[in-house]
């Protein structure tokens, strides 16, 4: 079972941490949020409700955001 789409719709906008949220594997509290464990790679912006947030990113979760820099750039 793919554990990472099931919480698609939840957002994390908090700096050097993957914007996307996914659901645990298989192990203690299965299927549970948590932040996505890929690196962060890109910076980018996305409306999120009325407000446009400058959200952090892997290089799996691109998808929904735009103006992106490589995350080592400012």
């Amino acid at each position: 079972m793919d554990h990472r789409d099931h919480y698609d719709f939840a957002v994390r906008a908090e700096p050097r941490v993957c914007w996307q949220m996914v659901s645990r594997p298989a192990g203690y509290r299965v299927d549970a949020p948590a932040d996505c464990p890929e690196p962060v790679r890109w910076i980018g912006r996305a409306m999120i409700g009325r407000k446009q947030m400058r959200l952090w990113s892997c290089g799996r979760h691109l998808e929904g955001l735009a103006e992106l820099q490589p995350a080592g750039q400012r």
